[in-house]
């Protein structure tokens, strides 16, 4: 039984969508804020985005998941490579 694909050719951006965006919990600045003023931080980098200054979109997160299914990477492998 063949799949039956159809794809809409009719697009005329053929621009992939932002796969990338400036890191909400930190507002892109990479650092990570003390919980309280005056408080020591556990790490300087933020731990969302661990100090690259941005996080995946929805669109990048599906982009990872599939790349890490298509090559069986593991989950501990995708976040330690690509985010610290």
């Amino acid at each position: 039984m063949a799949l039956d694909r159809t794809f809409d050719m009719s697009i005329q951006n053929d621009r992939l969508p932002d796969l990338e965006e400036p890191c909400r919990a930190c507002g892109g600045t990479g650092n990570s804020s003390p919980a309280q003023p005056g408080q020591m931080r556990a790490s300087i980098h933020c731990e969302v985005c661990k100090g690259h200054k941005v996080a995946p979109t929805k669109a990048g997160q599906q982009l990872i998941e599939f790349i890490s299914r298509r090559f069986r990477i593991s989950d501990y492998e995708v976040q330690r490579d690509m985010f610290g």
